[in-house]
Protein backbone atom coordinates (compact mmCIF):
# COMPACT_ATOMS: atom_id res chain seq x y z
CA UNK A 1 0.00 0.00 0.00
CA UNK A 2 1.56 3.22 -0.99
CA UNK A 3 2.44 5.89 1.87
CA UNK A 4 0.72 9.12 2.02
CA UNK A 5 3.42 11.97 2.08
CA UNK A 6 2.82 12.73 5.62
CA UNK A 7 3.48 8.78 6.33
CA UNK A 8 6.74 9.30 4.76
CA UNK A 9 8.31 12.17 6.10
CA UNK A 10 6.71 10.28 10.09
CA UNK A 11 8.96 7.27 9.01
CA UNK A 12 12.11 9.41 7.91
CA UNK A 13 12.17 11.14 11.47
CA UNK A 14 11.40 7.52 12.97
CA UNK A 15 14.80 6.38 11.34
CA UNK A 16 16.95 8.97 12.24
CA UNK A 17 15.84 8.18 16.03
CA UNK A 18 16.31 5.15 15.64
CA UNK A 19 19.72 4.85 14.27
CA UNK A 20 20.93 7.41 16.28
CA UNK A 21 21.04 10.53 14.29
CA UNK A 22 18.29 12.13 16.79
CA UNK A 23 18.42 11.63 20.26
CA UNK A 24 16.60 11.90 23.10
CA UNK A 25 16.29 15.85 24.03
CA UNK A 26 17.28 16.88 20.44
CA UNK A 27 14.81 19.59 18.95
CA UNK A 28 13.60 18.56 15.46
CA UNK A 29 13.17 21.47 12.22
CA UNK A 30 10.14 23.06 13.30
CA UNK A 31 7.16 22.58 10.99
CA UNK A 32 7.66 25.88 8.70
CA UNK A 33 11.54 24.65 8.45
CA UNK A 34 10.61 21.37 7.17
CA UNK A 35 8.07 22.56 5.12
CA UNK A 36 10.45 24.38 3.08
CA UNK A 37 13.24 21.69 2.87
CA UNK A 38 10.98 19.56 1.81
CA UNK A 39 9.09 21.36 -0.50
CA UNK A 40 5.58 20.04 1.27
CA UNK A 41 2.93 21.99 2.60
CA UNK A 42 2.82 23.24 6.28
CA UNK A 43 -0.70 20.70 7.16
CA UNK A 44 1.35 17.63 5.84
CA UNK A 45 4.30 18.54 7.71
CA UNK A 46 1.79 18.99 10.94
CA UNK A 47 -0.04 16.12 10.49
CA UNK A 48 3.22 14.28 10.44
CA UNK A 49 4.30 15.25 13.55
CA UNK A 50 0.90 14.80 15.30
CA UNK A 51 1.44 11.21 14.12
CA UNK A 52 4.90 11.35 15.88
CA UNK A 53 3.88 12.35 19.11
CA UNK A 54 0.73 10.35 19.20
CA UNK A 55 3.00 7.61 18.85
CA UNK A 56 5.15 9.18 21.61
CA UNK A 57 8.32 9.62 19.50
CA UNK A 58 8.66 13.22 20.26
CA UNK A 59 6.84 16.00 22.20
CA UNK A 60 5.74 19.92 21.94
CA UNK A 61 7.76 22.35 23.65
CA UNK A 62 5.15 25.85 24.02
CA UNK A 63 6.97 28.41 22.81
CA UNK A 64 10.30 26.52 22.12
CA UNK A 65 9.40 23.85 19.47
CA UNK A 66 9.54 19.79 19.32
CA UNK A 67 11.67 17.38 20.84
CA UNK A 68 12.69 13.85 20.69
CA UNK A 69 11.63 12.13 23.63
CA UNK A 70 12.94 9.42 25.94
CA UNK A 71 12.40 6.42 23.56
CA UNK A 72 11.16 2.60 25.75
CA UNK A 73 14.28 0.58 25.38
CA UNK A 74 15.22 -2.83 26.70
CA UNK A 75 15.94 -2.80 30.75
CA UNK A 76 18.96 -4.11 32.90
CA UNK A 77 18.24 -8.26 31.97
CA UNK A 78 20.92 -10.70 32.10
CA UNK A 79 18.53 -13.27 30.54
CA UNK A 80 19.02 -15.39 26.94
CA UNK A 81 16.20 -13.59 26.02
CA UNK A 82 17.25 -10.21 26.25
CA UNK A 83 20.39 -11.20 24.80
CA UNK A 84 18.71 -12.34 21.82
CA UNK A 85 16.66 -9.23 21.84
CA UNK A 86 19.59 -6.82 22.32
CA UNK A 87 21.89 -9.00 19.48
CA UNK A 88 20.04 -6.84 16.60
CA UNK A 89 21.73 -3.74 18.13
CA UNK A 90 24.83 -5.31 17.70
CA UNK A 91 26.46 -4.02 14.56
CA UNK A 92 29.72 -1.99 15.44
CA UNK A 93 29.05 1.71 16.19
CA UNK A 94 31.26 5.30 15.30
CA UNK A 95 32.95 5.90 18.58
CA UNK A 96 31.02 9.82 19.43
CA UNK A 97 31.78 11.82 22.59
CA UNK A 98 28.97 11.49 25.33
CA UNK A 99 27.73 14.90 25.93
CA UNK A 100 27.36 14.36 29.37
CA UNK A 101 31.02 13.64 29.53
CA UNK A 102 32.01 17.07 29.05
CA UNK A 103 30.72 18.31 32.08
CA UNK A 104 32.96 15.85 33.77
CA UNK A 105 36.02 18.16 32.88
CA UNK A 106 34.39 20.95 34.68
CA UNK A 107 35.06 19.23 37.63
CA UNK A 108 38.90 20.67 38.40
CA UNK A 109 37.65 23.94 37.82
CA UNK A 110 35.08 23.37 40.90
CA UNK A 111 36.49 21.69 43.46
CA UNK A 112 33.80 22.32 45.79
CA UNK A 113 31.27 19.99 44.77
CA UNK A 114 30.10 17.01 46.46
CA UNK A 115 32.01 13.95 44.20
CA UNK A 116 29.59 11.31 43.77
CA UNK A 117 30.41 10.56 40.23
CA UNK A 118 34.22 10.38 39.96
CA UNK A 119 36.00 7.32 41.12
CA UNK A 120 38.43 7.48 43.53
CA UNK A 121 38.86 6.77 47.49
CA UNK A 122 39.19 10.01 50.42
CA UNK A 123 42.82 11.32 49.94
CA UNK A 124 42.94 10.16 54.35
CA UNK A 125 42.96 6.57 53.00
CA UNK A 126 46.43 7.54 51.26
CA UNK A 127 49.60 6.66 52.93
CA UNK A 128 50.74 10.28 52.33
CA UNK A 129 53.51 10.39 55.05
CA UNK A 130 55.13 6.98 53.92
CA UNK A 131 54.80 7.87 50.20
CA UNK A 132 56.75 11.38 50.80
CA UNK A 133 59.46 9.88 53.16
CA UNK A 134 60.12 7.03 50.32
CA UNK A 135 60.35 10.02 47.79
CA UNK A 136 62.44 11.99 49.46
CA UNK A 137 65.12 9.07 49.47
CA UNK A 138 64.72 8.25 46.00
CA UNK A 139 66.11 11.62 45.21
CA UNK A 140 69.07 11.11 47.53
CA UNK A 141 69.36 7.23 46.28
CA UNK A 142 73.21 7.39 45.31
CA UNK A 143 72.77 3.77 42.89
CA UNK A 144 69.91 5.26 40.64
CA UNK A 145 69.76 8.30 39.06
CA UNK A 146 65.77 9.18 40.13
CA UNK A 147 66.34 12.39 37.97
CA UNK A 148 67.48 10.87 34.96
CA UNK A 149 65.35 8.15 32.84
CA UNK A 150 64.80 4.87 33.89
CA UNK A 151 64.20 3.47 30.38
CA UNK A 152 61.24 0.83 29.56
CA UNK A 153 60.12 -1.74 30.78
CA UNK A 154 61.45 -0.28 33.94
CA UNK A 155 62.61 0.27 37.59
CA UNK A 156 63.67 -3.91 37.60
CA UNK A 157 62.81 -3.85 41.74
CA UNK A 158 59.84 -2.38 40.70
CA UNK A 159 58.47 -5.21 38.41
CA UNK A 160 60.08 -7.87 41.06
CA UNK A 161 57.76 -6.75 43.48
CA UNK A 162 54.75 -6.12 41.12
CA UNK A 163 55.47 -10.36 40.04
CA UNK A 164 55.48 -10.74 44.05
CA UNK A 165 52.47 -9.08 44.36
CA UNK A 166 50.80 -11.03 41.14
CA UNK A 167 50.66 -13.87 43.26
CA UNK A 168 47.80 -13.36 45.44
CA UNK A 169 45.92 -13.21 42.04
CA UNK A 170 46.89 -16.42 40.75
CA UNK A 171 49.13 -14.89 38.41
CA UNK A 172 52.77 -16.20 37.84
CA UNK A 173 54.77 -13.28 36.14
CA UNK A 174 58.06 -13.18 35.94
CA UNK A 175 59.83 -9.43 36.16
CA UNK A 176 60.92 -9.99 32.36
CA UNK A 177 57.10 -9.82 31.17
CA UNK A 178 56.27 -6.67 33.02
CA UNK A 179 56.19 -3.04 31.32
CA UNK A 180 55.82 -0.01 33.77
CA UNK A 181 52.96 2.68 32.46
CA UNK A 182 52.01 5.94 33.41
CA UNK A 183 48.94 4.32 34.98
CA UNK A 184 47.05 1.40 33.98
CA UNK A 185 45.13 4.16 31.55
CA UNK A 186 47.96 4.22 29.29
CA UNK A 187 48.16 0.42 29.75
CA UNK A 188 45.34 -0.03 27.89
CA UNK A 189 45.79 2.65 25.49
CA UNK A 190 49.29 0.93 24.70
CA UNK A 191 46.99 -2.55 23.83
CA UNK A 192 44.58 -0.79 22.01
CA UNK A 193 47.39 0.75 19.60
CA UNK A 194 49.24 -2.53 19.61
CA UNK A 195 46.20 -4.60 18.33
CA UNK A 196 44.18 -2.62 16.79
CA UNK A 197 44.11 -0.03 13.34
CA UNK A 198 41.84 3.03 12.08
CA UNK A 199 38.39 1.19 11.99
CA UNK A 200 38.73 -2.10 13.11
CA UNK A 201 35.94 -3.16 15.78
CA UNK A 202 36.86 -3.99 19.66
CA UNK A 203 34.38 -5.99 21.97
CA UNK A 204 33.25 -4.20 25.70
CA UNK A 205 31.02 -5.20 28.36
CA UNK A 206 27.98 -3.18 29.16
CA UNK A 207 27.59 -0.70 30.66
CA UNK A 208 30.98 0.67 29.57
CA UNK A 209 33.60 2.61 31.62
CA UNK A 210 32.72 6.02 30.18
CA UNK A 211 36.56 7.58 29.96
CA UNK A 212 37.35 4.68 27.40
CA UNK A 213 34.73 6.65 24.69
CA UNK A 214 37.31 8.67 24.46
CA UNK A 215 40.03 7.01 24.00
CA UNK A 216 38.77 4.46 21.29
CA UNK A 217 37.70 7.98 19.67
CA UNK A 218 41.14 8.71 19.07
CA UNK A 219 42.16 5.70 17.87
CA UNK A 220 39.18 5.76 15.46
CA UNK A 221 37.73 2.11 16.43
CA UNK A 222 34.59 0.91 16.76
CA UNK A 223 32.91 -1.18 19.36
CA UNK A 224 30.31 -4.06 19.99
CA UNK A 225 28.40 -3.66 23.36
CA UNK A 226 27.66 -6.75 24.60
CA UNK A 227 24.96 -6.78 27.77
CA UNK A 228 26.88 -7.90 30.81
CA UNK A 229 24.79 -8.98 34.13
CA UNK A 230 25.69 -7.11 37.34
CA UNK A 231 25.86 -11.10 38.69
CA UNK A 232 28.54 -12.42 36.91
CA UNK A 233 29.54 -10.42 34.01
CA UNK A 234 29.17 -10.55 30.20
CA UNK A 235 26.82 -12.93 28.30
CA UNK A 236 28.91 -15.62 26.53
CA UNK A 237 26.36 -17.05 24.38
CA UNK A 238 26.04 -13.24 22.63
CA UNK A 239 29.34 -12.68 22.56
CA UNK A 240 30.17 -16.45 20.59
CA UNK A 241 27.01 -15.12 18.37
CA UNK A 242 29.12 -11.51 17.74
CA UNK A 243 32.58 -13.51 16.84
CA UNK A 244 31.07 -15.66 14.26
CA UNK A 245 29.23 -12.65 12.51
CA UNK A 246 31.57 -9.92 12.91
CA UNK A 247 35.21 -9.47 11.96
CA UNK A 248 36.66 -8.24 15.75
CA UNK A 249 39.98 -7.51 16.47
CA UNK A 250 40.33 -7.52 20.34
CA UNK A 251 37.87 -6.86 23.53
CA UNK A 252 38.34 -5.57 26.22
CA UNK A 253 36.66 -6.32 29.96
CA UNK A 254 37.27 -5.28 33.74
CA UNK A 255 37.22 -8.71 35.10
CA UNK A 256 37.48 -7.82 38.74
CA UNK A 257 34.89 -5.28 40.63
CA UNK A 258 33.77 -3.81 37.12
CA UNK A 259 33.59 -0.62 36.45
CA UNK A 260 30.43 0.46 36.77
CA UNK A 261 28.77 -2.68 37.81
CA UNK A 262 30.73 -3.65 40.50
CA UNK A 263 30.69 -7.37 39.63
CA UNK A 264 33.37 -9.88 39.27
CA UNK A 265 33.32 -12.16 36.88
CA UNK A 266 33.51 -15.78 38.16
CA UNK A 267 36.12 -18.09 37.74
CA UNK A 268 34.89 -20.62 35.58
CA UNK A 269 33.42 -17.79 33.28
CA UNK A 270 36.97 -16.27 33.17
CA UNK A 271 38.40 -19.58 32.60
CA UNK A 272 35.59 -20.18 29.60
CA UNK A 273 36.06 -16.56 27.90
CA UNK A 274 39.87 -17.28 27.52
CA UNK A 275 39.10 -20.18 25.62
CA UNK A 276 36.32 -18.85 23.41
CA UNK A 277 38.76 -16.17 22.45
CA UNK A 278 41.69 -18.30 21.91
CA UNK A 279 39.23 -20.48 19.43
CA UNK A 280 39.19 -17.58 17.15
CA UNK A 281 42.86 -16.34 17.49
CA UNK A 282 41.03 -12.46 19.59
CA UNK A 283 43.32 -11.40 22.49
CA UNK A 284 41.84 -10.12 25.17
CA UNK A 285 42.86 -6.78 27.08
CA UNK A 286 42.01 -7.33 31.10
CA UNK A 287 42.00 -4.27 33.27
CA UNK A 288 42.33 -5.12 36.74
CA UNK A 289 43.19 -2.17 38.38
CA UNK A 290 40.34 -2.86 41.32
CA UNK A 291 41.43 -6.44 41.95
CA UNK A 292 42.95 -5.44 45.01
CA UNK A 293 40.31 -4.05 46.79
CA UNK A 294 38.49 -7.47 47.90
CA UNK A 295 36.46 -7.09 51.43
CA UNK A 296 36.66 -11.17 51.26
CA UNK A 297 39.30 -13.29 49.17
CA UNK A 298 41.17 -11.23 46.32
CA UNK A 299 40.07 -13.28 43.02
CA UNK A 300 41.98 -14.33 40.52
CA UNK A 301 42.58 -13.06 36.65
CA UNK A 302 41.95 -14.02 32.97
CA UNK A 303 45.73 -13.73 32.59
CA UNK A 304 46.03 -16.48 35.31
CA UNK A 305 44.38 -18.86 32.74
CA UNK A 306 46.16 -18.09 29.85
CA UNK A 307 48.09 -20.33 28.39
CA UNK A 308 49.00 -18.51 25.14
CA UNK A 309 50.01 -14.90 25.59
CA UNK A 310 46.82 -14.12 24.08
CA UNK A 311 45.90 -11.62 27.18
CA UNK A 312 47.42 -8.05 28.15
CA UNK A 313 47.22 -7.56 31.82
CA UNK A 314 46.68 -4.30 32.97
CA UNK A 315 46.70 -2.44 36.25
CA UNK A 316 48.17 -0.23 38.37
CA UNK A 317 48.82 1.38 42.26
CA UNK A 318 45.76 4.54 41.19
CA UNK A 319 43.40 2.48 43.43
CA UNK A 320 45.60 1.22 46.22
CA UNK A 321 48.25 4.20 46.76
CA UNK A 322 47.36 7.20 45.42
CA UNK A 323 45.95 8.15 42.12
CA UNK A 324 48.73 11.23 41.33
CA UNK A 325 51.55 8.64 41.04
CA UNK A 326 50.50 7.61 37.77
CA UNK A 327 52.24 4.03 38.11
CA UNK A 328 50.69 1.51 36.17
CA UNK A 329 51.92 -1.75 34.72
CA UNK A 330 51.52 -4.09 31.58
CA UNK A 331 51.94 -8.01 31.11
CA UNK A 332 51.29 -7.96 27.19
CA UNK A 333 52.39 -11.64 26.14
CA UNK A 334 53.07 -12.21 22.63
CA UNK A 335 52.46 -8.32 22.27
CA UNK A 336 55.58 -7.55 24.62
CA UNK A 337 57.94 -6.40 21.70
CA UNK A 338 55.50 -4.14 19.83
CA UNK A 339 54.07 -2.57 23.27
CA UNK A 340 57.26 -2.22 24.37
CA UNK A 341 58.39 -0.30 21.35
CA UNK A 342 55.24 1.78 21.61
CA UNK A 343 55.51 3.29 25.32
CA UNK A 344 58.87 4.47 24.50
CA UNK A 345 58.08 5.94 21.32
CA UNK A 346 55.30 7.81 22.56
CA UNK A 347 56.66 9.00 26.07
CA UNK A 348 60.20 7.55 26.45
CA UNK A 349 59.58 6.22 30.28
CA UNK A 350 57.33 6.23 33.68
CA UNK A 351 58.50 8.70 35.97
CA UNK A 352 61.44 7.97 37.90
CA UNK A 353 61.47 9.50 41.38
CA UNK A 354 57.49 7.36 41.46
CA UNK A 355 59.04 4.02 40.25
CA UNK A 356 61.64 4.04 42.91
CA UNK A 357 59.35 5.29 45.45
CA UNK A 358 56.74 2.75 45.00
CA UNK A 359 59.10 -0.16 44.57
CA UNK A 360 60.57 0.99 48.27
CA UNK A 361 57.02 0.85 49.48
CA UNK A 362 56.32 -2.43 48.25
CA UNK A 363 59.46 -4.27 49.84
CA UNK A 364 59.29 -2.19 53.40
CA UNK A 365 56.54 0.09 53.81
CA UNK A 366 54.18 -2.44 54.60
CA UNK A 367 51.83 -2.48 51.60
CA UNK A 368 50.15 -5.97 52.76
CA UNK A 369 49.22 -3.87 55.92
CA UNK A 370 48.02 -0.88 53.73
CA UNK A 371 46.08 -2.79 51.98
CA UNK A 372 44.32 -4.55 55.02
CA UNK A 373 43.42 -1.69 56.02
CA UNK A 374 42.30 0.08 52.74
CA UNK A 375 40.48 -2.84 52.54
CA UNK A 376 38.23 -2.59 55.77
CA UNK A 377 37.78 1.41 55.21
CA UNK A 378 36.75 0.91 52.02
CA UNK A 379 34.50 -1.97 52.61
CA UNK A 380 33.05 0.17 55.76
CA UNK A 381 31.95 3.29 52.93
CA UNK A 382 30.63 1.04 50.48
CA UNK A 383 28.21 -0.52 52.68
CA UNK A 384 27.28 2.59 54.59
CA UNK A 385 26.71 4.31 51.61
CA UNK A 386 24.55 1.43 49.91
CA UNK A 387 22.19 1.64 53.19
CA UNK A 388 22.07 5.45 52.85
CA UNK A 389 20.84 5.07 49.31
CA UNK A 390 18.32 2.26 49.75
CA UNK A 391 16.55 4.80 52.79
CA UNK A 392 16.60 7.98 50.55
CA UNK A 393 15.83 6.75 46.83
CA UNK A 394 12.31 5.60 45.86
CA UNK A 395 11.21 2.29 46.09
CA UNK A 396 11.93 -0.30 43.92
CA UNK A 397 15.71 1.03 43.32
CA UNK A 398 17.86 -1.84 43.15
CA UNK A 399 21.83 -1.66 44.71
CA UNK A 400 24.73 -3.90 43.94
CA UNK A 401 26.12 -5.33 46.44
CA UNK A 402 30.16 -5.75 45.43
CA UNK A 403 32.77 -7.75 46.99
CA UNK A 404 35.23 -5.22 46.74
CA UNK A 405 36.16 -2.06 44.93
CA UNK A 406 33.98 1.01 45.60
CA UNK A 407 31.56 1.89 42.52
CA UNK A 408 28.19 1.47 43.10
CA UNK A 409 25.41 0.48 39.98
CA UNK A 410 21.97 1.95 40.92
CA UNK A 411 18.62 0.99 39.07
CA UNK A 412 15.92 2.84 39.97
CA UNK A 413 12.30 3.12 38.77
CA UNK A 414 12.11 3.35 34.59
CA UNK A 415 10.16 6.78 35.30
CA UNK A 416 13.38 8.67 36.83
CA UNK A 417 15.95 10.11 34.03
CA UNK A 418 19.18 10.29 35.25
CA UNK A 419 20.50 12.89 32.68
CA UNK A 420 17.78 15.19 34.49
CA UNK A 421 18.78 13.90 38.28
CA UNK A 422 22.48 15.04 36.97
CA UNK A 423 21.84 18.46 35.93
CA UNK A 424 19.58 19.06 38.79
CA UNK A 425 22.53 17.79 41.34
CA UNK A 426 25.09 19.96 39.33
CA UNK A 427 22.91 23.02 40.36
CA UNK A 428 23.26 22.02 43.97
CA UNK A 429 26.91 21.21 43.61
CA UNK A 430 26.36 17.12 43.61
CA UNK A 431 28.26 15.51 40.80
CA UNK A 432 26.72 12.10 40.16
CA UNK A 433 27.49 9.91 36.48
CA UNK A 434 24.33 9.30 34.43
CA UNK A 435 23.69 6.19 33.29
CA UNK A 436 23.61 6.76 29.28
CA UNK A 437 27.10 8.24 30.14
CA UNK A 438 28.20 4.41 29.95
CA UNK A 439 27.07 3.18 26.70
CA UNK A 440 26.67 4.53 23.05
CA UNK A 441 22.98 2.82 22.64
CA UNK A 442 20.84 4.77 24.53
CA UNK A 443 20.22 2.59 27.46
CA UNK A 444 20.19 3.08 31.32
CA UNK A 445 18.51 6.36 31.34
CA UNK A 446 17.51 5.12 34.70
CA UNK A 447 20.68 4.06 36.34
CA UNK A 448 23.59 5.55 37.24
CA UNK A 449 26.89 5.06 39.18
CA UNK A 450 28.12 6.34 42.66
CA UNK A 451 31.30 6.49 43.92
CA UNK A 452 31.45 5.04 47.26
CA UNK A 453 35.06 5.71 47.85
CA UNK A 454 34.70 8.02 50.66
CA UNK A 455 31.70 8.38 53.20
CA UNK A 456 31.48 11.76 55.55
CA UNK A 457 28.42 13.76 56.87
CA UNK A 458 28.81 16.12 53.30
CA UNK A 459 28.72 12.70 51.60
CA UNK A 460 25.58 11.51 53.09
CA UNK A 461 23.30 14.56 53.21
CA UNK A 462 24.27 14.68 48.98
CA UNK A 463 22.74 11.19 48.45
CA UNK A 464 20.22 11.86 50.46
CA UNK A 465 19.66 15.38 48.76
CA UNK A 466 20.18 12.87 45.52
CA UNK A 467 17.37 10.69 46.84
CA UNK A 468 14.74 13.05 46.92
CA UNK A 469 15.74 14.64 43.19
CA UNK A 470 15.03 11.02 41.83
CA UNK A 471 11.79 10.71 43.73
CA UNK A 472 10.56 13.65 42.40
CA UNK A 473 9.96 12.46 39.19
CA UNK A 474 8.24 9.12 40.36
CA UNK A 475 4.45 9.26 40.21
CA UNK A 476 2.36 9.63 43.08
CA UNK A 477 0.47 6.58 43.57
CA UNK A 478 -3.19 7.30 43.22
CA UNK A 479 -5.34 5.54 45.41
CA UNK A 480 -8.50 3.68 44.31
CA UNK A 481 -11.55 6.02 44.38
CA UNK A 482 -14.06 5.26 47.17
CA UNK A 483 -17.27 4.60 46.52
CA UNK A 484 -20.27 6.66 48.35
CA UNK A 485 -22.04 4.90 50.66
CA UNK A 486 -25.07 3.48 49.71
CA UNK A 487 -28.25 5.17 51.24
CA UNK A 488 -30.01 1.80 51.56
CA UNK A 489 -28.75 -0.45 54.57
CA UNK A 490 -29.76 -4.00 55.15
CA UNK A 491 -30.15 -4.79 58.52
CA UNK A 492 -27.38 -5.90 60.68
CA UNK A 493 -27.76 -9.87 60.90
CA UNK A 494 -27.73 -10.71 64.06
CA UNK A 495 -24.90 -13.58 63.36
CA UNK A 496 -22.53 -10.73 62.23
CA UNK A 497 -22.84 -12.12 58.80
CA UNK A 498 -24.62 -10.55 55.63
CA UNK A 499 -22.64 -6.92 55.86
CA UNK A 500 -21.84 -5.11 52.62
CA UNK A 501 -18.45 -6.24 51.99
CA UNK A 502 -15.72 -3.57 51.98
CA UNK A 503 -14.35 -1.63 48.92
CA UNK A 504 -10.43 -1.66 48.52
Amino acid sequence: MKQTRYEQVANKIVTLIQNGALQEGDKIPSIRQLSRELGLSVNTIKEAYWRLEDKNYIAAVPQSGFYVKKQSVLGWDSTDKADAAQSRMLNPQEVNFCQVYAAFKEYGESQSKVNLGIAGLDSEFWPTEKMARFMGEAVRQPDVEALNYLMPPGYLPLRQQIARQGLAAGLNLSPEEIIVTNGCHEAVFLSLMALCKPGDTVVFESPIYFSLFHMLKQLDLRVIEIPSHDGEGISLKTLEFVLESQEVKAMYTISNFNNPMGFSMPSWKKKKLVRLLAGYDIPLIEDDVYGDIAFKDRPDTCKGQDKSGRVLYCSSFSKTIAPGLRIGWIAPGKAYDKILEIKTLMNICATSIEQIAVARFLKEGGYDRHLRRLRKKVGQAVRQMRQAVLAHFPKGTRVTDPDGGFLLWVELPHDVDTTLVYRQAMKKNILIAPGPLFTLKGKFSHCMRLNAGMWNPDIEKAVAMTGQLCQAQVPKQRDFPVCPTPQFQPPPDPRGEGRPAAFG
